[in-house]
């Protein structure tokens, strides 16, 4: 991590050497498509029990968050669009018993899946315009949906579990620091670090229009 910001400032740094002319402009329409990491799957680890046997672990969801944000630039340096991200997490495994009271053992399935959908309204300020660097910070405000399903099988006994549906919070805010590097008139990357709404990084395309 400690790495990462690193080369992001020396990107911010080196933006400013040049401003020959304005990457972005009033009427531009600007989308990105991204991947966002260090997601809540990090934390979590295969369980372990002292008389019990876990087996079959993984991970729902993977390690990464995506989304999708748009921005139409209302003056050359501001620009409005919205901000909408998902991200998958949870786990399931296989949980082998065995009772010796009462003579009886078995095997059942835990899972936990959890689905958050953020949907913001977002508003950049671009405060370095270069002939490929575009570096932003950010304000997002909005809706969060989240929906928690546990559920307890095994073979010959009816499934429990339960289903949580909406935020504790269904409120998401997110504040972020980024930049776009173009590689052509239209096309490059973007790399934001940012907290709330969302992963802590997001790497991606953006297409300018």
């Amino acid at each position: 991590m400690k790495k990462i910001f690193m080369l992001f400032g020396a990107t911010l740094a080196l933006s400013t050497a040049s401003f020959a002319q304005t990457q972005t402009e009033a009427g531009n329409l600007i989308i990105d498509p991204y991947v966002g990491t260090l997601q809540t799957n990090i934390l979590r680890d295969e369980p372990t029990f002292s008389d019990r046997n876990v087996s079959n672990y993984k991970l729902n969801g993977g390690q990464f968050g995506f989304g999708l944000r748009a921005e139409y630039m209302l003056a050359d340096n501001f620009g409005i669009g919205i901000d909408f991200n998902y991200v998958k997490s949870g786990s399931n495994y296989d949980y082998n018993y065995s009772d010796t009271t009462f003579n009886t053992s078995g095997t059942f399935n835990y899972d936990y899946t959890s689905v958050r959908i953020r949907t913001m309204l977002r508003m950049n300020y671009h405060f370095v315009q270069s002939d490929n660097i575009d570096a932003y910070t950010g304000f997002a405000v909005g809706h969060k949906f989240a929906n928690r399903t546990v559920t307890i099988s095994e073979p010959g006994v009816e499934d429990f579990g339960g289903n949580l549906e909406g935020a504790l919070i269904p409120v998401s805010v997110r504040i972020a620091l980024g930049t776009r590097i173009y590689f052509t008139d239209n096309i490059g990357m973007m790399i934001e670090l940012g907290a709330g709404g969302g992963q802590p990084l997001q790497v991606g395309l953006s297409v300018k229009i």
